[in-house]
């Protein structure tokens, strides 16, 4: 059975749209004076909050969503640091991601209903401790 090639060209479209993106929402939890943009590579992530450390300031809580089957971890939790970062953190308590790969959720996401999803939250926080260092990191 030969597949047109209008039907390949709509499946390989529905795979590059979806293979875009993480959708991420930040909820600032400390309105006492705003914290100045920090840089990615000066937010360190913590697996519980037993690991940061020092002293913290809560900033936001930050989440995250994704496509299970084109997304990984790994892009997750840099899209959560950047947005850390955003917030003026050095810091990010970071959740385990939680994902949704059945077999009929992944088939559902190849033809586009959006049905397997990753999912994770963090807590940003600012270290007083690490200044110096996110200053060297991030120029100023």
């Amino acid at each position: 059975m030969k597949v047109p090639a209008l039907s390949i060209l709509l499946v390989g479209g529905v795979v590059a749209t979806s293979a875009c993106g993480v959708r991420t929402q930040t909820t600032h939890i400390n309105p006492s004076p705003a914290r100045v943009t920090t840089c990615q590579n000066a937010v360190v992530v913590y697996s519980s909050r037993a690991d940061v450390p020092s002293s913290y300031r809560e900033i936001a809580w930050i989440s995250a969503e994704g496509n299970s089957v084109w997304t990984t971890d790994s892009q997750m939790r840099d899209q959560m640091r950047k947005k850390a970062a955003d917030a003026g953190a050095n810091g990010l308590v970071a959740n385990s991601v939680s994902q949704n790969k059945v077999g009929v959720n992944v088939l559902g996401e190849v033809v586009g209903a959006h049905t397997a999803t990753a999912e994770t939250s963090g807590l940003a926080i600012w270290i007083p401790a690490n200044a110096r260092h996110t200053e060297q990191l991030c120029g100023g």
